[in-house]
């Protein structure tokens, strides 16, 4: 019986190291995951706050791809109901007050946006942003030159993603390469 164990434990050594061969070393898994091409766009809140129509355009080489940029986005909470033991711990007979009667306002929330380009060479790029208020009146048309560069998503021992640019938009409208 000892003889048996003794030797299932130099084959069980032998398997679980050459099932962590492909991770030893200087070797590095890549995986499926990719990374898509464009141009990330930061807008400060109180700008983008302003704005309802906003567009960018990337150029190169002649060719122009342009981009609806959704700035805001609009959401509002649940209101919480009354003797749902799911969202709150009153009993269903808790009187109802006027307050959980109304519906809160929607609030606009800002956040960065991903404007996908596929074709996005690594080379230098023409880009225009033209942010529009409600009124439809030009709140910002500036340009500014950039390169995306590639991402690594798998680290850089991996093929690389799409090519990226990002790009911060301030208070005062000035462009500023990241």
């Amino acid at each position: 019986m000892k003889q048996k164990v003794g030797r299932a434990m130099p084959l069980a050594a032998l398997a679980l190291l050459t099932a962590c061969v492909p991770f030893a070393g200087d070797t590095h898994p890549c995986t499926l995951i990719g990374a898509p091409a464009g141009i990330r766009v930061e807008v400060h809140p109180e700008l983008a706050n302003r704005v309802v129509d906003a567009t960018l355009t990337a150029c190169w080489d002649g060719t122009c791809r342009t981009r609806t940029l959704p700035l805001r986005e609009t959401w509002s909470e649940q209101p919480v109901t009354p003797g749902n033991p799911v969202m709150t711990t009153e009993s269903a007979t808790a009187a109802e007050s006027p307050a959980a009667r109304t519906s809160p306002t929607p609030e606009r929330v800002v956040r960065p946006v991903f404007a996908g380009i596929r074709d996005l060479p690594r080379k230098p790029i023409r880009v225009t942003l033209v942010f529009k208020n409600p009124r439809g009146a030009t709140v910002l048309d500036r340009q500014i030159s950039v390169t995306p560069q590639p991402t690594y998503p798998n680290g850089r021992n991996c093929s690389p993603g799409g090519h990226q640019a990002r790009l911060t938009v301030t208070g005062e409208g000035s462009l500023i390469p990241r």
